[in-house]
């Protein structure tokens, strides 16, 4: 149901509109294999038709949506967590007398980050999958990419539109300080995309005394590579994660670390080659047109280079940048395809470079550096070692953070003794 477009929505409708679907909480409508089901038929369609039905499937990533939404890889992700699947329908035995049973949080209320909106799609789909209520909020100034989503999947199966109908799309401003805090109070679960601005504004609003919540804070990510494992297509795979998403994803890196040395023939090759791929898939990648703050930033980045005594390799404008500094400029943004590349010789040096709230490190060494740069980095706050192209695959855990765990409510039975002379109950 969307009541986005409607842009001076008031706390009691809101509040009244979820008031109407709490009984679902109780009587389910829809099972959990039902709802695999659905979300699986919805990326089918979207395949089918291109996207077609999101107006525009290239500003949310359809190849990531609709591979994210496959039946296959949600049970992946429900099995990675929950080793009962089936107690997401019903009491299963854990062994023993003992069972469990995985039942809905409850209403899980989102607020979206404006720069990768995808991310949201992806925390409401999972909450879906195991039957919550889902409030989403979105600004002012986003892309409403749920709706035409909710009003595809209603329209392929009864389940779809259970679906559908649980799932509250919202539109209010930052500054509506009654309306956050109405929909927080409505939350047993919040989820919150942002930067530490906003998630510190969420974090502060009233709640239930029992409400929880799910925080997907500000991370930045960077890339570890061997030049002599770079193959033409795991390097293509390394420069789409950096460009995909301009960097405004969490899980874009902003600086790729490179084993070797500026003058040594591999690292220049790699400097080379590394260059030459990045003007190839920023100029074949669609992005966001560049406002003039945007292009400052990047003309006195590349100056701040010079001035450390970098190299660059650039396009005539400012769609694209390569810069190689001895060690990494933390007053350099690394957005908008600006990328630093930084050499090193041992993984001891990459320690001091590992901020705190680092996500994810692309990894491409070998077998005994990557276990070695994984259990040091780890102990350091990394979340995520993925290999070149999986950098923006959304995954479980994602920020650390077991999603179907916090998304449910454990409950736990014994069951009775099965002979009554054995004992008390």
């Amino acid at each position: 149901m969307s009541l986005a477009r409607e842009r001076s929505i008031e706390p009691a409708a809101l509040a009244e509109a979820v008031a109407v679907l709490r009984p679902r909480l109780l009587s389910p409508e829809v099972a959990y294999g039902e709802r695999l089901k659905a979300l699986g038929s919805l990326s089918d369609a979207l395949l089918a038709d291109g996207g077609a039905a999101l107006g525009s499937p290239g500003d949310i990533g359809l190849p990531a949506l609709t591979g994210f939404l496959r039946s296959e890889n949600l049970e992946q992700l429900i099995a990675r967590e929950v080793a009962h699947p089936a107690a997401l329908e019903e009491f299963a035995s854990t062994g023993g007398r003992k069972h469990l049973r995985l039942l809905p949080r409850g209403v899980v209320c989102h607020w979206i980050a404006g720069n990768v909106p995808l991310l949201g799609v992806f925390s409401w789909a999972l909450s879906a999958l195991v039957g919550n209520l889902n409030v989403v909020r979105l600004s002012g100034t986003q892309a409403d990419h749920l709706s035409p989503l909710l009003e595809c999947l209603k329209e392929l199966s009864d389940a779809g539109r259970a679906i559908a109908e649980e799932t509250l799309v919202v539109r209010f401003e930052r500054e509506d300080e009654e309306m956050h805090a109405a929909m927080s109070r409505l939350a047993d679960l919040r989820v919150i995309w942002g930067g530490r601005e906003a998630v510190e504004a969420v974090r502060d609003l009233p709640r239930s005394w029992d409400a929880e919540d799910l925080i997907l804070g500000p991370r930045i990510s960077l890339a570890v590579v061997d030049p002599a494992l770079a193959g033409d297509r795991v390097l293509s795979r390394l420069v789409t994660d950096i460009v995909y998403f301009d960097q405004q994803a969490c899980s874009s890196p902003q600086q790729v670390y490179v084993k070797g040395a500026p003058g040594e023939a591999d690292f220049e090759a790699f400097v080379s080659r590394f260059a030459q791929e990045f003007e190839r898939q920023a100029c074949a990648i669609p992005r966001h047109p560049l406002d003039f703050g945007e292009t400052y930033q990047i003309q006195r980045d590349r100056v701040r280079v010079l001035f450390a005594d970098g190299s660059l390799e650039h396009d005539d404008g400012t769609q694209w940048t390569v810069a190689v500094l001895s060690r990494p400029r933390l007053d350099i943004h690394g957005v908008n395809r600006f990328i630093q590349l930084v050499p090193f010789s041992r993984l001891e040096e990459l320690h001091s470079f590992i901020p705190e709230n680092a996500q994810t490190v692309v990894t491409l060494l070998g077998p005994d550096e990557t276990a070695q740069l994984a259990e040091d980095a780890a102990r350091r706050g990394v979340c995520r070692f993925p290999r070149p192209g999986e950098g923006n695959s959304f995954e479980l855990p994602w920020d650390g953070i077991p999603f179907i765990s916090r998304l449910c409510r454990w409950v736990v039975r014994t069951e009775p003794r099965q002979r009554p002379d054995e004992g008390s109950a």
